[in-house]
């Protein structure tokens, strides 16, 4: 079996202040897989954002081990694109110049990399908005435009934190079935945060269901039988109500064996 491309081994993190200390995660332990899309939920503060913001290397655990590529998290910051709650798109720019700002920060923009970017808004169906603003564009474009701006990065993992929250319920699913298709088109491994337990089982191959505070691992729920078909298909498979019910009473009695 190859090596996984994500590993937290016994990670802890704990807050401190001058009046107390707060545990926020617990000996957590979790891996992630080459091509894989994880799925993360659980109960509200749980710490669902903090482990994106671990794996990222923004954040260092307090106890424990994070690798990522095989590298400590910290020296491998270069290697994973985060995509936010919100979509971050600079109004005064054009989609096509906030898809490259990313790489003018990290002083990488040339003829190359803008090449790769033109042809990413091509394949993915914003090559006719490229100079429009991001007021002009639907909120489903815009989180397409936000991915690709990460995706131009070329990072080797994307961390995605509840990136469809913002978005109405019609709107959402089209993004999702979207965002889906672009990182499995792209190949890429994703860990996604969400509140949504529908939206986890539509777009991951493994969903983790954490603990209440302090974080671990509660169980990890494999999406096994609905592999392979899209996010709506999903939705609509015989299986899903039986995943759902699952989750479901494992975030609503965290304490049940």
């Amino acid at each position: 079996m190859e090596q996984p491309v994500v590993t937290l081994r016994d990670v802890c993190l704990t807050y401190h202040s001058p009046e107390t200390e707060t545990v926020a995660i617990d000996r957590l332990n979790l891996e992630v897989q080459q091509g894989e899309l994880l799925g993360i939920v659980g109960p509200s503060g749980c710490g669902k954002t903090t482990i994106l913001s671990l794996i990222s290397g923004i954040l260092t655990p307090t106890g424990g081990e994070i690798l990522v590529c095989g590298k400590d998290a910290q020296q491998a910051r270069m290697l994973t694109g985060y995509m936010l709650q919100k979509d971050e798109l600079f109004e005064w720019r054009t989609i096509r110049d906030n898809i490259l700002l990313g790489l003018q920060i990290r002083r990488n923009r040339n003829a190359q990399t803008e090449r790769y970017a033109d042809e990413l808004l091509a394949k993915y169906g914003l090559a006719e908005f490229a100079k429009f603003y991001p007021s002009q564009l639907s909120g489903g474009m815009r989180q397409r435009a936000a991915l690709i701006r990460t995706l131009v990065l070329s990072p080797q993992i994307l961390l995605l934190d509840e990136p469809f929250s913002a978005l109405d319920f019609q709107t959402r699913l089209a993004a999702v079935e979207a965002v889906h298709r672009i990182i499995r088109a792209e190949n890429k491994t994703a860990v996604f945060v969400t509140h949504d337990i529908s939206e986890a089982i539509s777009m991951c191959d493994r969903v983790v269901v954490l603990s209440p505070r302090p974080s671990t691992v509660r169980e990890i729920v494999p999406i096994d039988t609905l592999a392979d078909i899209t996010p709506l298909a999903r939705r609509e498979a015989p299986d899903f109500g039986a995943y759902f019910d699952k989750i479901w009473k494992l975030l609503e009695h965290p304490t049940e064996k």
